[in-house]
């Protein structure tokens, strides 16, 4: 038997179980309350422990509390230093900050749990002004402005963070800076992966800026960065109006935002803000404040706070939105009432196999070109899911959204490292449905294709 009979067969016993029970929320225990997102299932695949081995010279480490060696090491240690954290709080003072000022420098917690690892306080967390600066396995909680800044005006690039949980800062949580745009010099080439980025309850803005003024990565006229398999919660301010999650903007090129989460921020992923001037790469004088990103297989969920849009394009080259997944509770009065946008003459997009309950919408000032938009569906259902509320998107048996008609193969890979198509045509959204211990057939595509496979060291890859 074929794997589409099996999984039609499948398909088929699930619903007749669920009509017998009268509801189908009944099988799959779907409440309306506010849940924990349990993070260690869908990014199995792509977060390994990763701790850096204390055999391999030179491996320095700090005790606890000792702020005063940690901010020493990091403008003195001999590049290529590991620097080892053990587990407890370092608290920096009101006006100080860690400044990375030696390259090639590594900076994790001992554990591998981020939790264990706490950094408080202080202006900017870590700023970093050197090139090849990873941070792992640390949090870095409550700064006055920002968790970390890279300094893109200083050529700070190859910046990796990986397993970090920053929080309650007073402005952007990460930031990549910039300077002129004419003949700056930018950050390049950066990963931030697996990591966590958050509002406890809300923004609350500094002495010099509203709460409205934040992002979770606000990155600015950098090239090549990746931005995957993080989590992103309530970045927002108490009455909503905040910054994207996601933004990346001033002429920033080649950006990969793949398998993220965004839960109850105001605003999702944006490709662009605003028009060029003197601090985009180039300067005043291009045409776009993004070039060439892809937007693929992220979920963007707004359960029990309003939202604006998920995903927007402004002044966007080659923007590729595929299989993203967006579910906005209907009950909440929402600012807008569509889910994907693109807008602005410039803006050039391609939109597929995405899933929505909202619509996708070209926005005034009109784009001159017209997107390529097919494969997506926007009138998806909360059963469809199997536990939209706490935040599991895996696709039901019987969805519509499985091996959508209208669907063609533009990614090869889901949110769990799943190959597309396991059926006859893949699903719409960031989910493709497999049936237990049905093994996904040779012919796949991604059998035969080294693009988005997993190497055996995969922190700062794809």
């Amino acid at each position: 038997m074929s794997v589409n009979v099996h999984k039609a067969l499948f398909i088929y016993i699930v619903w007749v179980a669920s009509l017998s029970a009268g509801l189908s929320g009944l099988v799959y225990g779907h409440t309306s309350e506010r849940k924990d997102v349990d993070e260690s299932g869908w990014r199995a695949a792509y977060c390994p422990l990763w701790i850096p081995s204390p055999t391999s010279p030179p491996f320095l480490t700090v005790k606890a509390g000792d702020v005063h060696r940690l901010a020493w090491l990091l403008q003195h240690a001999q590049p290529g230093t590991v620097i080892g954290l053990e587990e407890g709080e370092y608290r920096l003072g009101a006006d100080s900050s860690l400044v990375v000022t030696q390259p090639r420098l590594t900076l994790t917690g001992l554990s591998g749990s981020r939790e264990s690892v706490q950094i408080l306080g202080g202006t900017i967390t870590l700023a970093v002004q050197a090139d090849d600066f990873t941070v792992a396995n640390i949090t870095l909680r409550a700064p006055k402005f920002h968790g970390i800044q890279v300094y893109g005006e200083q050529g700070a690039s190859r910046i990796h963070v990986y397993n970090v949980h920053i929080l309650d800062a007073g402005q952007q949580l990460f930031k990549v800076s910039t300077g002129d745009g004419r003949k700056g010099k930018f950050s390049d080439d950066g990963v931030i992966a697996c990591s966590r980025f958050e509002y406890t309850t809300y923004a609350v803005g500094t002495d010099r800026t509203p709460p409205s003024y934040t992002n979770g990565v606000d990155l600015l006229a950098g090239r090549g960065w990746i931005i995957r398999d993080n989590v992103f919660s309530r970045i927002r301010s108490q009455a909503g109006p905040a910054g994207p999650a996601i933004l990346v903007w001033k002429n920033a090129q080649d950006t990969i935002v793949i398998r993220n989460m965004i839960i109850d921020s105001w605003r999702g992923i944006a490709l662009g803000l605003a028009p060029p001037d003197r601090q985009s790469r180039g300067g005043a004088s291009v045409l776009y404040d993004h070039q060439n990103g892809i937007v693929e297989n992220n979920v963007i969920l707004a359960l029990h706070e309003p939202a604006d849009a998920a995903i927007e394009n402004n002044f966007a080259k080659d923007s590729r939105i595929f299989h993203n997944t967006i579910y906005y509770t209907e009950d909440l009065d929402h600012a807008v009432p569509w889910s994907i946008e693109y807008r602005y003459g410039p803006t050039t997009v391609i939109i597929k196999n995405n899933l929505t309950n909202r619509p996708i919408r070209k926005r005034f000032p009109w784009p001159t070109s017209r997107a390529e938009i097919t494969g997506n569906i926007t009138q998806a259902k909360r059963e469809w899911f199997r536990d939209v509320f706490a935040a599991d998107i895996h696709l039901r048996p019987g969805s519509p959204a499985i091996d959508y008609r209208e669907a063609t193969l533009v990614s090869y890979w889901d949110i769990d490292g799943t190959c597309r198509p396991v059926g006859v045509r893949p699903d719409s959204g960031a989910d493709e449905f497999v049936l237990p211990g049905i093994p996904l057939p040779a012919e796949a595509p991604c059998a035969r294709k080294k693009y988005g496979t997993l190497p055996s060291d995969r922190m700062f890859t794809r």
